[in-house]
């Protein structure tokens, strides 16, 4: 991930952008885990409230893939389907793994 394009994007400087990088990818590691146990709860407010807030956030600072992702999620708990969740969690959760990567260099 390169935070230049991210900083261009945000039209903040390099470090400014890594630092909400590392926010974002603190919210969404938390995120993450409420939608996991509104999936085990079987809670679809507290699942779409959760991807919610990671479609603003990611798409503020111009993840589009991770926004789009979780809107999609959004839309499917607000229709009470429960099918195909995981399906998002794990793309998503690949996508935090790779913003996490970016942020400690590797």
């Amino acid at each position: 991930m390169d935070f230049r394009n991210i900083a261009s994007f945000l039209n903040v400087d390099k470090n400014e952008a890594e630092t909400l990088g590392r926010l974002l990818a603190d919210t969404l590691a938390s995120d993450l885990e409420k939608i996991r146990r509104g999936i085990r709860d079987s809670d679809p407010e507290s699942i779409s409230f959760a991807a919610h807030s990671i479609k603003g956030a990611s798409g503020n600072l111009g993840f589009e893939k991770l926004s789009q992702l979780a809107g999609e999620l959004e839309t499917l708990a607000r229709d009470g389907k429960f099918d195909g969740l995981e399906t998002f969690i794990l793309k998503m959760q690949g996508l935090w793994e790779t913003l996490e990567s970016s942020l400690s260099g590797t």
